[in-house]
């Protein structure tokens, strides 16, 4: 046992500075599959090279379903590919390349639409922007509000 905790800690990247964090000097790492920091959602399917930051409270995590989706804030969800929720409550980007800044209860269902914040937004079409506001639902395509 001795032995083995030797090696793990001789071959690890990380060093305890003087506070009590553990430091990676100079080091690139690769995580193929995604990182969660918090807790991790018990409901969530997670998708391949994902980030999500969380609350410690499984009720409130978040939800990077999507391949190459980010996730910050309150129980969002990307489960569009290289989807983002950047911040706020209860949103979810469910288009491709879809991205909500904030607000709550927002929904990017179009590819490539995005909500800046707000609340109860919808974009169901592809190209389409929400600024802000409350309960605007934006369908048609290249349309921006």
């Amino acid at each position: 046992k001795k032995d083995l905790e030797d090696t793990l800690v001789f071959d690890s990247p990380f060093t305890q500075d003087a506070s009590g964090w553990w430091v990676a000097d100079q080091a690139m790492f690769r995580f193929p599959k995604g990182v969660v920091v918090g807790a991790k959602s018990s409901s969530c399917t997670y998708g391949e090279a994902t980030f999500s930051v969380n609350v410690e409270d499984d009720i409130y995590a978040n939800c990077p379903e999507g391949d190459g989706s980010i996730t910050f804030g309150q129980a969002n969800i990307a489960s569009g590919e290289y989807s983002s929720v950047l911040g706020g409550y209860g949103n979810t980007a469910a288009g491709n390349f879809a991205a909500i800044l904030g607000g709550t209860e927002n929904s990017a269902v179009g590819d490539y639409s995005s909500i800046s914040g707000g609340s109860n937004n919808l974009i169901s079409d592809n190209h389409a922007s929400v600024y802000g506001g409350e309960a605007i639902l934006k369908k048609d395509l290249e349309a921006t509000l």
